[in-house]
């Protein structure tokens, strides 16, 4: 059972509170078992609404998982915006590291849904349009973080499109590993492959001013 099931209280009224609740509810969901188990009567059951409650806000499963990426792409794109700079590209990786692993875990064993969804072309909901675009955002953000980064220690980004989406891929992957213990039975500690791996992201991304 949902770990959030009658546990929320939001008041009669409070669509924002609602909201919330419908989407911690999905979110439970999917952390305890997956994309499958995300139904709109389960997430109702988790919110302590109606079916008919939810479908108020969303048009579908689809939609509520689009809107969860949204949620957690705007908090690493604002991390992103945010982090200071003078801490050079490793610096801002390891400062983002966090947010994403926590996104990873939460949502990770659903990516390819949302990625076949959300990022393939095709017709899509404006939920899954307004994911897609968020996504975009991040990444855009991502992208002129590294090269602010990369300035304020005399050095220069690579100018290559693919950049910031190999930096994210490279990223999910250290979250992968960090949730998954994959070095850690080679006897490597979470530290050491945090900064391993930051560090020679950026030496493969950076030539110097």
């Amino acid at each position: 059972m949902n770990s959030g099931t009658n546990s929320r209280q939001t008041a009669w009224g409070d669509a924002e509170g609602r909201h919330r609740d419908i989407l911690a509810s999905a979110e439970d969901l999917l952390a305890e078992s997956g994309y499958s188990a995300l139904t709109m009567r389960a997430i109702a059951a988790g919110a302590g609404v109606s079916s008919g409650t939810v479908y108020q806000y969303f048009t579908g499963k689809e939609d509520v998982f689009a809107a969860l990426m949204a949620r957690r792409l705007d908090s690493i794109r604002e991390t992103l915006e945010n982090v200071d700079r003078r801490r050079g590209v490793a610096g801002v990786l390891s400062t983002v590291l966090p947010q994403i692993t926590e996104m990873w875990e939460r949502l990770g064993r659903s990516a390819p849904q949302w990625e076949a969804k959300v990022l393939a072309e095709g017709r899509r909901s404006k939920g899954l349009m307004s994911s897609a675009a968020v996504y975009r955002k991040t990444i855009d953000a991502l992208g002129r973080t590294l090269a602010e980064a990369a300035a304020a220690s005399d050095q220069v980004l690579l100018d290559a499109p693919a950049v910031p989406f190999w930096v994210w891929d490279s990223l999910i992957g250290l979250s992968d590993d960090l949730l998954h213990g994959g070095a850690a039975q080679g006897g490597v500690r979470s530290e050491e492959l945090i900064e391993f791996a930051t560090t020679a992201i950026q030496r493969s991304i950076v030539v110097p001013a």
